[in-house]
């Protein structure tokens, strides 16, 4: 089989990955920032679902790349490990990328601060009796939040990178086990010896 290039493989797979957690970050701000807290069940099962599609575009991704690769090579633990977490690098380049564009862009800052705000008030608000701790802490909170400075495009850039790279860590060990396959430079067990 014909040889690809891991760097274009990696961006090209990592892109794919970066759109779904691009829009997995925009649509759970979108619901977070909306207040009503009957949609904040779809959060559990919006976050679910981003989870599984991630890990399976991981997999199928991997086992593509490994498909490529001619028998006699094989396709190790390594190369499996390495492609995974290369493209979950360049997907979460992507996510962090759209994530600030939506909150800094698109929303703005202060008015997403503002919006954080009023869905936390409202959130204790419903929630019924708040003691006067709790209610301490929130407004210190908000506070907090009113006084610190803008986050940078790096940082977002960063954070989206970080967490994804971390997802790719952590789940890509199964993946790179059960998609990693041994070098037959024989031609399998009735080779030609």
């Amino acid at each position: 089989m014909g040889k690809t290039n891991f760097w274009n493989d990696a961006a090209k797979y990592g892109a794919a990955v970066g759109l779904l957690l691009a829009v997995s970050t925009v649509v759970e701000n979108s619901i977070v920032l909306s207040g009503r807290l009957g949609l904040y069940a779809l959060l559990t099962v919006e976050w679910i679902a981003a989870v599984v599609l991630h890990y399976y575009l991981l997999h199928r991704y991997t086992r593509q790349r490994a498909m490529q690769r001619d028998e006699a090579e094989g396709f190790s633990f390594g190369e499996a490990y390495g492609f995974i977490v290369a493209m979950s690098a360049f997907g979460g380049i992507i996510s962090g990328a759209v994530q600030y564009i939506y909150v800094y862009g698109i929303i703005g800052y202060g008015r997403y601060v503002e919006r954080t705000a009023d869905a936390l008030y409202a959130t204790m608000a419903r929630s019924g009796n708040v003691s006067p701790s709790m209610e301490d802490f929130l407004s210190q909170t908000v506070a907090q939040m009113h006084q610190s400075p803008e986050p940078s495009v790096f940082s977002a850039v960063g954070g989206g990178m970080l967490t994804s790279v971390l997802f790719g860590l952590v789940f890509g060990l199964f993946i790179a086990s059960t998609v990693a396959r041994p070098a037959k430079p024989f031609g399998g067990p009735e080779g030609n010896v």
